[in-house]
């Protein structure tokens, strides 16, 4: 993701809803109908004022039925987790993967400190999902099986519940499937059902059978390597054969730095090294790579489009944002100038996040050969604008699925976080970054990948990398 640049004071000047008063946590704790409406109102008519994509995707008029019928949903008193669930879909209507709903620390705590978790890990793909592994103590359960129903629950219908509480970039699915692929169990608990047993009905090729499963705690499912890398490095580079492979899991400087590297260190002797060896096929691995820091992306497509060329074409503010502007928030960032498309973000003199405007210039060990990028559904923000400008320039080869972020840009870089009831929190971008390329394609959309590689049951399975394997045969060929 991009840099959080959150200070107090723009926090404080950017948002005017109040913070709820501290109290001791209660998991029973309920609000009323007439408070759980008024705080979401009040929250989303502010969102519609501060939030640049608030109506990019949904017409105002569709998504002001949508609130208002689910506010008239609301009935009756709300404990936390109803109406964080009730919230959730209303803040993925404005599709934006840097918009987000959470948990307080102290909730999510108190769920994980019981066996609330369903036992399982589950593949999506289309509308069919299947048992991946089995952290159960029953050894029947046939990994490998399509899963049919929980506690007597369409497959289907969870996955469709699921998918409008995640926040994704415009009409996107394929995070929408990382999400839940990579943490299906915690996905379900919490936007879905928490329960303390589950019945999973599936097919085998015996017939369809039904196992009874007792719920685990949240420690008992291990975090997916591709969501948790600790302090494992982010950056590698080898050869195979004549193709080079370079892999950036991030782009973040603080998430690089854990793994014990330096990103334009790094990045400098890998195409030093290439330059001098004369490598003619490189392949760039940004899988589950979700975004991180501007100049860092930036300098990659430097070293990657041997011609002057533009990263962005403009950030965009809305009014009441750009007038909030002022006193030392004014002397960091400048006062965002008026346009005829609106109000634009203009650089600053005190960091580099915005410096990304103008034309530009190819590193002197810019890489001249043929390039493949890997790319999926976890891409965003920095990565997928990384993407789109490689694409839109023609340097690259995109291979695997559709990115996760958006092709023409997103919403972030600055992204404080409003307090709402119960001490939920939600996260608001203030700039809607415009990339330099077609706007006028793939619209609410990532960027399509040139050639599409859809693993099979067998390579989750079996753990075999097909998206790779796919490309090394082109790339011999």
């Amino acid at each position: 993701m991009k840099n959080y640049l959150s200070f107090a004071f723009l926090l404080l000047q950017s948002l005017s809803l109040i913070a709820q008063t501290s109290k001791s946590f209660n998991p029973q704790q309920t609000i009323t109908a007439d408070s759980a409406r008024h705080s979401i109102k009040e929250l989303l008519d502010e969102m519609a004022k501060k939030h640049p994509g608030f109506y990019r995707y949904t017409p105002k008029a569709e998504f002001n039925h949508f609130i208002d019928s689910s506010l008239s949903a609301i009935q009756g008193p709300m404990d936390e987790l109803t109406y964080f669930r009730t919230l959730k879909p209303l803040i993925a209507k404005i599709r934006c993967v840097h918009t987000g709903v959470s948990l307080p620390e102290q909730y999510i705590n108190f769920l994980n400190e019981q066996p609330n978790m369903l036992p399982l890990d589950v593949y999506f793909t289309d509308e069919k999902a299947y048992l991946i592994k089995n952290y159960s103590n029953n050894s029947a359960v046939p990994v490998g099986a399509e899963l049919l129903s929980i506690n007597g629950h369409p497959i289907t219908a969870i996955k469709t519940q699921l998918f409008e509480m995640i926040s994704s970039d415009g009409f996107n699915e394929t995070w929408k499937y990382q999400a839940i692929n990579n943490r299906f169990a915690q996905v379900y608990r919490t936007n879905y059902k928490v329960s303390d047993s589950f019945k999973i009905r599936v097919a085998t090729n015996q017939g369809e059978k039904e196992f009874d499963l007792p719920a685990v705690r949240n420690d008992q499912i291990p975090v997916p390597a591709a969501m948790d890398l600790g302090k494992h490095p982010r950056l590698s580079f080898n050869k195979k054969d004549s193709v080079a492979i370079l892999t950036i899991r991030s782009f973040g400087e603080t998430d690089i730095k854990a793994g014990g590297q330096q990103f334009k260190k790094f990045i400098a002797g890998v195409f030093k090294e290439l330059k001098a060896q004369h490598t003619g096929k490189l392949v760039i691995d940004l899988r589950n790579n979700t975004g991180g820091s501007d100049p860092n992306a930036a300098l990659l497509c430097r070293y990657l489009i041997d011609r002057p060329f533009r990263y962005w074409d403009r950030i965009e503010v809305t009014e009441p944002f750009a007038l909030s502007i002022k006193g030392s928030a004014k002397l960091v960032y400048g006062k965002p100038l008026k346009a005829d498309s609106g109000y634009l973000w203009r650089k600053s003199k005190f960091t580099r996040e915005f410096d990304f405007y103008e034309p530009q210039q190819p590193e002197d060990d810019v890489y001249r050969g043929k390039l493949v990028v890997l790319i999926n559904g976890a891409c965003l923000s920095s990565c997928a604008d990384v993407a789109a400008v490689l694409q839109y320039n023609k340097r690259a080869t995109m291979v695997g699925e559709e990115t996760g972020g958006d092709y023409g840009g997103n919403n972030s870089g600055l992204i404080p976080e409003a307090q709402v009831a119960f001490g939920i929190k939600v996260s608001i971008p203030l700039l809607k970054y415009i990339n330099a390329v077609d706007q006028n394609k793939n619209f609410g959309h990532g960027t399509t990948p040139d050639i599409i590689v859809e693993p099979s049951l067998s390579d989750i399975l079996t753990g075999r990398d097909a998206v790779l394997a796919k490309v090394l045969q082109h790339l011999a060929n």
